[in-house]
């Protein structure tokens, strides 16, 4: 391991980011701690700060690139991505502005330490790469960034620049001189532990042995690097470790690839592939740490598992995990490509009503069999419906702790991985479990009180949410709604009868003081709207309008306010005829119609068992 400023560090070489490793993942106080270590140089007059290990993999047949009139050797980047990725976006923000000053003499570095044309020295990988290239040729990418990669990319250039205006603000009278340090102290005076690697599997090796600096390495990073390790160290032949490198290498590469497409979380995909391929227990959960044990992926000790079986559970989870985060993506995050509409709607339905993580492993597992054909169509819709009604009984009405039922509901994923249950019992279970926490005669009973929906806003949005689409299926020919479910985190919800009615409105001739309070906050008296500061407290004439009269319910887009105009006056009879529709349709979406039994052997859940939200 050799010592060298990035000048020296770049020279000679093109960087790449292997599609297996993460993409770019620091944020604020990473670019903060960056930018002062690098003032400091400067103010300080530190003459060089040590910033971390570079380590890079060089294959043997050492691969070269075209680069301009020179041909650079082309290496992956194991570890430092990010400090690379960090010096080459500051370094583009100081060039620019320098240049800007009318030092063109600085654009010749140019090609030095960011790009040749449209080759980068530092080249990102999957969904960054050419996102990387905009930012540091003009400071725009020519598109919004779509994943959470990219948004981290542009953000932390947005960061570095304001933290740089801010800088030169303060010292107008030597900007030029200012920039002219601060470029010389990152390409001069930061220093990096150089090491290069020359074997592929001997990466993981390298992190299970070296304590990384900068944005710690997430669990997801750890398993691959121990994985690697595994490989270095008990591969048998080359050509063994050469195979099971690869089926590594690309299964992190899908893996980051599909966490990225959904802006999904590292973490909680792994923790479906733990639930569906070790164990189903949540309080066994221990993280990265868990691989680790003997029983699971053996290091050293083979006594509780052989190294053949280990090895092959190394493939086998490799393999599986490249296949849960597909599936674990288009749960989050359904494409009109790999779903029907049907899928669609109602995936979307349980990630609106809340709580999903307590389904995710039961969702994947079963998507899984689904498009492997061991299941028909309907059969996968059949336990999304089911799924959705558990979120809505258990954890919008009754207000159930997140992790009701969540052993339950991690076995079933886990025996349906494993082929160990038909389908359509567990679909016939987690009925039962709803009625377990939620009594079919007591939802009814409970449903048909007038009660305080307001409080419960989630549960009272997400009902006239399906409200409103429901309409629109009776009504509006399916047509899609106006006001969207992201609308709603922004949207108010409207009182017929006014919060606040004024003291000598015709509100209070109508209503007498025992019905204010028993059906203002009442789902009969709520609706959906986009801004109720438009009907303030007035009349019901007013509110009500007509088609053409500006805003008001008979002139609105959302359908349920329509219904709202359809009425004469509105009045405690009023309330009272909505409220029989709603309960009636609530009734026939949420209310259990077919006989079924409370499971046997129900696992019951405490404060240890968490999801991962």
């Amino acid at each position: 391991m050799e010592k060298k400023t990035l000048s020296s560090l770049i020279e000679g070489k093109i960087f790449q980011i292997p599609d297996y490793q993460r993409g770019y993942s620091w944020d604020e106080k990473q670019w903060k701690d960056f930018a002062q270590d690098i003032d400091a140089l400067i103010d300080d007059k530190i003459v060089n700060h040590y910033t971390g290990t570079i380590v890079i993999y060089q294959p043997p047949d050492k691969p070269t690139e075209n680069y301009g009139t020179k041909k650079l050797e082309v290496v992956d980047v194991v570890d430092g991505q990010q400090r690379l990725t960090t010096c080459s976006l500051y370094l583009s923000i100081i060039l620019k502005k320098l240049i800007a000053e009318g030092e063109k003499d600085f654009e010749q570095d140019i090609p030095l330490y960011l790009r040749n044309g449209s080759i980068c020295k530092l080249r990102l990988n999957n969904d960054t790469a050419d996102f990387f290239l905009d930012l540091i040729s003009s400071g725009l990418p020519q598109i919004k960034p779509s994943t959470i990669h990219q948004k981290r990319l542009l953000d932390g250039y947005d960061f570095l620049r304001i933290y740089l205006d801010a800088q030169i603000n303060q010292r107008k009278e030597e900007k030029i001189e200012y920039l002219k340090n601060l470029y010389d102290a990152i390409i001069r005076k930061l220093n990096f532990s150089f090491y290069p690697i020359d074997v592929e599997s001997e990466i993981g090796m390298t992190f299970e042995l070296m304590n990384s600096r900068g944005k710690e390495l997430s669990p997801l990073e750890l398993l691959k690097n121990y994985l690697m390790y595994w490989t270095y160290r008990n591969s048998e032949t080359e050509n063994e470790k050469e195979e099971l490198t690869k089926i590594i290498n690309k299964s992190w590469k899908d893996v980051y690839i599909n966490i990225a497409n959904c802006n999904g979380k590292e973490d909680q995909c792994l923790r479906i592939a733990w639930t569906l391929m070790c164990t189903h227990t949540p309080k066994y959960w221990a993280g990265y740490e868990g691989f680790k044990e003997n029983h699971v992926i053996p290091l050293r000790d083979f006594s509780k598992k052989s190294k053949k079986l280990t090895k092959s559970f190394i493939c086998d989870f490799a393999n599986s995990l490249s296949a849960i985060s597909n599936h674990y993506s288009e749960i989050l995050n359904p494409s009109e490509s790999s779903n029907t509409k049907e899928e669609i709607s109602w995936l979307t339905k349980i990630k609106n009503a809340g709580n999903i993580a307590s389904f995710l492993p039961l969702m994947v597992a079963s998507r899984l069999v689904y498009k492997t054909d061991k299941i028909e169509h309907a059969v996968f819709i059949d336990l999304l419906k089911a799924l959705e009604m558990y979120s809505f009984r258990v954890f919008l009405w009754e207000a159930r702790r997140s992790n009701a039922g969540l052993s339950s509901l991690y076995k079933w994923g886990n025996e349906i991985f494993l082929n160990a249950q038909p389908m359509e019992s567990v679909i016939k279970w987690i009925y039962g479990l709803i009625i377990n926490y939620s009594s079919e005669d007591l939802f009814r009973e409970s449903v048909s009180t007038i009660g305080n929906w307001y409080n419960h806003r989630r549960l009272l949005k997400y009902t006239l949410f399906e409200y409103e689409l429901q309409l629109l299926k009776e009504e509006g020919k399916n047509a899609s709604p106006h006001l969207k479910w992201e609308d709603l985190l922004d949207s108010t919800i409207e009182h017929i009868f006014p919060q606040t009615p004024d003291k000598n409105s015709l509100w209070l001739k109508k209503w007498n003081r025992e019905d204010i309070e028993k059906y203002t906050h009442d789902i009969s008296n709520l609706v959906l709207t986009r801004d109720n500061s438009n009907y303030r407290n007035f009349e019901f004439d007013r509110k009500k309008g007509k088609v053409g009269s500006g805003y008001c319910y008979a002139n609105s887009d959302i359908r349920e306010e329509r219904k709202i105009a359809e009425f004469t006056d509105w009045t405690v009879e009023s309330c009272i005829s909505r409220r029989k529709t709603l309960n009636t349709w609530i009734f026939e979406r949420w209310g259990i119609n077919i006989v079924v039994k409370v499971p046997q052997n129900i696992e019951e859940d405490d404060d240890t068992d968490t999801i991962i939200e």
